[in-house]
């Protein structure tokens, strides 16, 4: 997987100023970087002479696979005749749940622009179809294999979806530990399984665990305490 790739830090006024800092820093195109904000600054107070805090962040290049990704995705878009931005990012890394194994973290591409529902589909089928297309060419590149698996995102789709989970993983947490039967949930994509886990982690009264395989694989929530079969 070879080294962590360098990051250069940045102080500005603003995130954008922030950003023109830490890459002239680090002799990088704020085009062609990954954006680590740390902290947004703050305002000024109405009517005092104190300057708001300032703005810092940390950027890094973005790695050959997001850069590829980028290109064919905006080439696929350019195909369909929509016209839409893409940038890129990296998703944290969190601890892997347990029953699923551990994954190299990965990034996003994130789609903005007007009228994009035809992106994701029903339930987001479009959406997956489009993200395992440009899998697929990410591995035509001959990427070695700890190479990140790429994510698309269309106007914050995931996050809206991952959060419906989440609060759908808290309800059917409640009714599990009330009468102490298991729920097994509906197949999920791997982003909407670590949403349950990390939705439910810190929940004393039940315990999370995915089985199955592939396109088959879901989370069962138990009773805090219930052996696995």
């Amino acid at each position: 997987m070879g080294d962590s790739p360098a990051r250069f830090e940045g102080e500005g006024a603003s995130v954008d100023e922030a950003i023109r800092v830490a890459c002239r820093s680090g002799g990088l195109d704020p085009a062609t970087v990954l954006v680590d904000v740390i902290s947004e600054g703050g305002a000024a107070v109405p009517g005092e002479r104190i300057a708001g805090a300032s703005a810092k962040v940390a950027v890094e290049a973005i790695p050959p696979e997001g850069t590829l990704g980028k290109r064919n995705l905006e080439a696929i878009l350019r195909l369909m005749e929509i016209d839409a931005d893409v940038t890129v990012r990296r998703v944290r890394p969190a601890p892997p749940a347990q029953g699923d194994p551990p994954a190299v973290p990965p990034l996003v591409l994130d789609i903005e622009g007007a009228d994009l529902g035809v992106l994701i589909g029903w339930r987001g089928e479009s959406l997956r179809a489009l993200q395992t297309v440009v899998n697929l060419m990410l591995g035509e590149g001959g990427l070695s294999p700890g190479s990140p698996r790429l994510i698309v995102d269309v106007a914050g789709y995931r996050q809206r979806r991952e959060q419906t989970v989440a609060q759908m993983a808290l309800r059917l947490a409640a009714d599990v530990a009330r009468n102490g039967r298991p729920v097994i949930l509906e197949p999920m994509q791997p982003y909407e399984r670590r949403a349950v886990h990390l939705a439910l982690a810190s929940d004393p009264h039940v315990s999370t665990d995915s089985t199955g395989t592939d396109a088959e694989r879901r989370v069962t929530i138990r009773p805090a305490g219930e052996a696995r079969p």
